[in-house]
């Protein structure tokens, strides 16, 4: 079945890499995406030209940009593309050699393309729905099985006791790798129906299937804004490539389902009908919401008028999440930066015993603080929080 994935905030799925600035020149609010080989290939014939390049290049790492070669060699090279900008392409840095500020180039963090076109991964749209599932799964087996419920517990406590490390740092990685392991054992349980069954052809996703999306130009769907954290020791912020709110692509979804799947799945899998998945993904992102919600009404970071318009459009993310099962949306969050609760069995944890999950908290994140625990969220410059999308069937 033809799905329309309409994004509803800004959404980052990177591909790992990042945009140098001698890949990218800034005019005014636009900056334009140039590839340097072919830029290089342009001066093959100009020896002297590639040669100052070379060596601006090696003088000036951060401090320049391809758009002052550009300017200075007056280059006429058409861009792969060009996009809106907000933020500040430059940041300072203190240099302790020079013992003053510097000025350097930020890299952006690159949306993830094919041959050079926007596109969302059908991976990533499954993997939100997984963890959805799992929630969902995992939430209505405990609410009628009280002994299977403490089991989780006891385990997700036990991977804290950690003795044997003294270094902080091996600590806290031995307790991730527990938690790993932790989750890999309850997801057997939740798609395969035991504790250790790893056999990914019992897997109940199997029979989800969802194509990539369409591809897009960069220049009709992209924008780079500056992504800066609030409730962390170390301020920054740094320009990502975001598809931009109100977008839409098309993309396959369907559940081919047949009876024989009755003797090879566990009964799991009757949650993946449209219907359940619907369901699950309303509750899941309803309970995102409300912590989003409750952070932002208490954080100190913001002002008062820009706290009411997070929680304000928060506010109608929720009422149309709640919604979305009856007008037959699938609600998710994708990407990068879409928080920590949205990614993890956490948030259930969180509902179950509010105080186990605090003490988790500092070890589970790569940055967790002891006393602030999930005190920290992302935002986009102009205040915008990311990820958000529906899914909705074509008509």
């Amino acid at each position: 079945m033809k799905y329309v994935l309409t994004t509803l905030s800004p959404i980052h799925i990177g591909n790992g890499e990042q945009i140098s600035n001698w890949s990218y020149a800034v005019n005014n609010r636009k900056i334009k995406i140039y590839n340097f080989e072919k830029v290089i290939r342009s001066l093959k014939d100009n020896h002297q030209r590639l040669m100052n390049l070379t060596a601006t290049i090696e003088r000036y790492p951060l401090t320049k940009s391809l758009g002052d070669i550009l300017e200075s060699f007056k280059l006429n090279i058409n861009p792969e593309y060009e996009v809106e900008f907000k933020g500040k392409i430059i940041k300072e840095r203190w240099d302790k050699n020079q013992r003053r500020n510097i000025k350097e180039y930020k890299y952006i963090w690159e949306f993830i393309k094919e041959n050079g076109k926007v596109y969302i991964p059908g991976t990533e749209i499954k993997g939100a729905i997984r963890t959805a599932l799992f929630y969902k799964i995992l939430k209505d087996k405990f609410n009628t099985d009280e002994k299977l419920k403490n089991k989780f517990l006891n385990e997700y406590k036990n991977c804290l006791n950690i003795e044997h490390f003294k270094d902080e740092k091996d600590k806290k990685r031995q307790i991730q790798n527990n938690f790993k392991k932790m989750s890999s054992k309850w997801e057997n349980f939740a798609f395969r129906g035991n504790f250790n069954e790893y056999d990914a052809k019992k897997d109940i996703l199997k029979i989800l299937l969802i194509s990539d999306s369409e591809l897009k130009n960069p220049e009709e769907v992209l924008n780079i804004k500056d992504i800066t954290a609030l409730g962390v020791s170390r301020h920054f912020e740094e320009p990502h490539e975001l598809l931009k709110t109100g977008i839409q692509c098309t993309l396959d979804l369907k559940v081919p389902f047949q009876d024989e799947y009755k003797k090879i799945f566990p009964e799991t899998y009757k949650y993946l009908g449209l219907k359940r998945i619907r369901e699950a993904c309303s509750e899941f992102a309803v309970k995102i919401l409300e912590e989003d919600i409750e952070y932002f009404k208490n954080t100190k970071e913001l002002k008062p008028e820009e706290k009411a318009k997070i929680v304000e459009k928060l506010e109608k993310r929720k009422k149309l999440a709640e919604i979305s099962p009856e007008k037959k949306y699938i609600i998710l969050r994708l990407g990068k930066h879409q928080g920590f609760l949205s990614t993890t069995i956490n948030l259930l944890v969180k509902e179950l015993d509010p105080q186990l999950y605090s003490q988790a908290y500092k070890d589970l994140v790569h940055r967790g603080y002891p006393s602030f625990p999930n005190k920290s969220r992302k935002l986009t410059i102009d205040n915008e929080v990311l990820g958000w999308c529906v899914l909705a069937q074509e008509s």
